[in-house]
């Protein structure tokens, strides 16, 4: 008997003591900032001093004038974007991050300094964090990240970067930008440079200095679905290649709407540049890109400017209609451009070639009469130079894609 109670009391205490399959066990925890709770934080520094990888700091409504390191692998959640501050008084950066998978969200981030590089929040070395949720304005750079990858920003507001541009990112790759509103940058509103296979998607950049999107010495980038209205210009490529550029607005441009300097193998498709200062395109000693199924149409100047393209250039199934001067205009390019299957009218001339040769074969030019109108019915094509130009057969009506 006093066997058999013996293993009774050993099974209950194994059975209380034993974690069940459902039973979640965390060695994490949650540091809180401001607020009443009693033991909480009053700075949001003492707190992440006293984290460690993996912790959680909530941080309650307020103005927290600091300037944050965020050394360890922690997420900084805010209570509410709007009424969670966090004023660096125009000192240093905001928030400065140099270790890898750290979460932000639920802040206002505003008022660093203005020396070099400082900025909202810097991102130092520092892969896979992720911001989001937030308000990054009124800085010298909203976000600035170097040798940073595999990072993710996304449904934010960043503006009014006084000096420089709101999101930059130097010698980084693998970043994905999504879901922004990008306003009001001193110089551009997203910068890549010396990085590859970053991605842009759904953002909104109005109102900046120089460029909406700028991409230098860069590769597999993407952007996707963006608007870019009231830049110098709208996006802007140099020594930048095979890169992809889908279902793009860009409009309102103070110069073109899109401009390319020896960058080769883009490709530019289901995009819109319309009503631009200068051009739609403008490309300068690039070859090997594709402009497919764009819309190009009432810029002041050319729909497409292409000039010293040393390899050839394609167009391709898009309409190119009430540009002011010329639909497309070619200037002294040593390689075939091909500009075929595309509806070419209402411009001030359809198709100008200076110095260059040009398959433009199979376009419908406004008329069936095709380009040898000379402009008097549908869209005319000259050239100059020594220009070579072909354009039989021509399309007898408008081509629909």
């Amino acid at each position: 008997m006093r066997r058999l109670w013996a293993c009774i009391v050993v099974i209950l205490l194994f059975t209380h003591i034993a974690p069940s399959n459902d039973a979640k066990f965390s060695l994490n925890d949650i540091l809180y900032v401001g607020g009443s709770g009693e033991g909480n934080y009053t700075t949001i520094q003492a707190a992440l001093n006293d984290a460690k990888d993996g912790d959680t700091i909530f941080v309650y409504s307020g103005t927290y004038h600091e300037n944050l390191v965020v050394s360890k692998s922690i997420t900084l959640r805010g209570e509410n974007k709007e009424t969670t501050i966090i004023d660096g008084e125009r000192k240093g950066d905001v928030i400065y991050i140099t270790a890898n998978g750290v979460k932000i969200s639920g802040f206002t981030i505003t008022h660093s300094g203005w020396e070099d590089n400082e900025a909202g929040i810097r991102i130092i070395n520092a892969d896979y964090c992720e911001i989001f949720d937030c308000v990054i304005s009124e800085n010298n750079r909203g976000i600035y990240g170097m040798r940073a990858h595999h990072n993710i920003i996304r449904d934010s507001i960043i503006s009014d970067a006084e000096r420089l541009s709101n999101i930059a990112f130097y010698y980084s790759s693998y970043n994905h930008l999504r879901n922004l509103t990008v306003l009001r940058a001193n110089w551009t509103g997203i910068f890549f440079t010396n990085g590859q296979h970053n991605k842009i998607e759904n953002c909104v950049v109005i109102d900046c200095g120089y460029y909406g999107i700028g991409i230098d010495y860069s590769q597999y980038c993407t952007v996707s679905n963006c608007t870019m209205e009231n830049a110098a210009n709208g996006i802007k490529l140099y020594k930048t290649h095979n890169s992809i550029f889908y279902n793009n607005t860009i409009t309102t441009s103070k110069g073109s709407g899109v401009t390319l300097y020896y960058s080769t193998g883009n490709n530019f498709s289901w995009c819109e540049m319309e009503e631009n200062t200068y051009n739609g395109i403008y490309m300068k000693s690039c070859g090997d890109n594709k402009i497919e199924k764009c819309i190009l149409q009432n810029n002041n100047i050319c729909g497409i400017y292409i000039e010293l393209a040393a390899g050839s250039n394609t167009v391709r199934m898009c309409n190119i209609k009430g540009n002011h001067q010329l639909g497309v205009y070619l200037k002294r390019c040593s390689a075939i451009t091909l500009v075929n299957y595309n509806n070419i009218y209402n411009n001030g001339w359809g198709l100008w070639a200076n110095a260059s040769s040009c398959d433009a074969r199979h376009n419908y030019w406004g008329t069936i009469f095709g380009p040898l109108t000379f402009g008097l019915l549908g869209d005319g094509i000259g050239w100059d130079g020594g220009a070579k130009v072909s354009f039989f057969p021509w399309q007898l009506f408008e081509i629909e894609w």
